[in-house]
């Protein structure tokens, strides 16, 4: 599966799941090219910051209307990940 983080760059810098890539909602029409080279059914599996964060249910919606068929939602997000001590990693800066 493809983690990709729809947090803003800030956040994504300073921790994500190992192996995310970062593609922003508020950023979505200009760095979709992120994952053009995507195959179209690979498992896409979207967070944000937990439950009470929607834009990973925005960018998943948006990802399924450019024709990904194979999207999913971690409702738990970062907290869930970051607080069961799963893999993460930071983005240098």
């Amino acid at each position: 599966a493809l983690f990709v983080d729809s947090r803003h760059a800030y956040d994504y810098n300073l921790g994500h799941i190992k192996g995310a890539i970062n593609l922003p909602l508020a950023e979505y029409a200009e760095k979709k090219g992120t994952v053009s080279q995507v195959p179209k059914d690979r498992l896409i599996i979207i967070y944000c910051d937990g439950a009470d964060c929607n834009s990973s249910i925005e960018l998943a919606a948006r990802l399924f209307l450019d024709g990904y068929i194979n999207v999913k939602i971690f409702f738990g997000g970062w907290g869930e990940w970051k607080a069961k001590n799963l893999p993460i990693e930071k983005s240098a800066k």
